[in-house]
């Protein structure tokens, strides 16, 4: 079935519309495909879809390109500082004009079995792309303009969530933004377009021990396990059990539970025994 187009235009402000465009038309010069991760798709998806307050601001605009090669990679950077854009001394963050921070990543052909890529730099470092292809397929069209109509794809929010929990524990301990954003996304998935499909498909995960963001949990992990191909499903079950091992000191449940969207800041304690709880649910849900 065709997904439905989703329109944010007159939504989304006119310097990021402008940095969107100018990727949009460059990558599109080049028949190469693309989609916004990271927290500029969270902001999207939750924020401009869903009318969910965003509890963290980013300036970032971070960017995923399918590409075969690193010649393809480079034609497309080159194309974009043809534009406006500027170079840094990290090979994949480019700058538009006040925007520091607009990453591109690549995947696809261009990947060591479509597990991770290195980049071809002095420091020749190793970054997991696992995941992509699938959240690339799930990947939401928005409209991002009317006149003329610029389409852009998006991650979706099961896909932003793989993602950040493999980038969460391929970039641990710096990135706790990721368990951050992995909370914020289970707390409000439900309000994020499931809650009907909750009711009319998914009914058997309502009990009478019914709570809204643990069912949410539940309903994650069940669309992440439809979602993700083998390789990728086996690696995040492989994360959340050796993080349900260690109980509430689970290094992932201490990044979540110093995020500023707690579920009581005065309970630390009781916060990490529901956060257990929550990352059970994730879990059972990918069975």
């Amino acid at each position: 079935m065709k997904k439905k187009l989703l329109n944010i235009s007159g939504k989304i402000d006119p310097f990021t519309l402008e940095v969107l465009t100018l990727v949009a038309e460059a990558a599109n010069s080049l028949n190469i495909d693309f989609f916004v991760i990271g927290a500029s798709a969270r902001d999207i998806i939750m924020k401009l879809i869903y009318g969910i307050a965003n509890y963290r601001k980013t300036n970032d605009i971070d960017f995923s390109v399918r590409v075969l090669n690193w010649v393809d990679y480079n034609k497309l950077k080159v194309k974009l500082l043809q534009n406006g854009f500027s170079t840094s001394k990290i090979i994949h963050k480019i700058s538009y004009k006040s925007i520091q921070g607009i990453d591109i990543i690549p995947f696809g052909k261009i990947s060591i079995d479509s597990k991770s890529i290195v980049w071809p730099d002095q420091q020749k470092k190793e970054m997991s792309v696992l995941g992509f292809e699938e959240c690339f397929a799930d990947s939401v069209s928005i409209i991002i303009n009317i006149n003329p109509q610029i389409i852009i794809k998006v991650a979706s929010a099961r896909g932003l969530a793989i993602m950040k929990l493999i980038s969460w524990k391929d970039g641990f301990p710096s990135r706790t933004r990721d368990a951050n954003d992995i909370l914020f996304i289970i707390k409000n998935y439900l309000t994020a377009g499931n809650e009907k499909r909750l009711f009319d498909e998914n009914n058997d995960l309502i009990d009478d021990d019914f709570d809204f963001v643990l069912t949410g949990a539940t309903l994650l992990g069940r669309d992440i396990s439809n979602l993700a191909n083998q390789t990728t499903l086996s690696f995040l079950k492989d994360l959340l059990d050796n993080e349900i091992k260690f109980g509430v000191d689970s290094k992932l449940i201490m990044d979540m539970n110093n995020a500023e969207i707690l579920l009581d800041i005065d309970k630390y304690d009781l916060n990490k025994k529901y956060l257990l709880k929550l990352i059970k649910n994730l879990r059972i849900g990918m069975n």
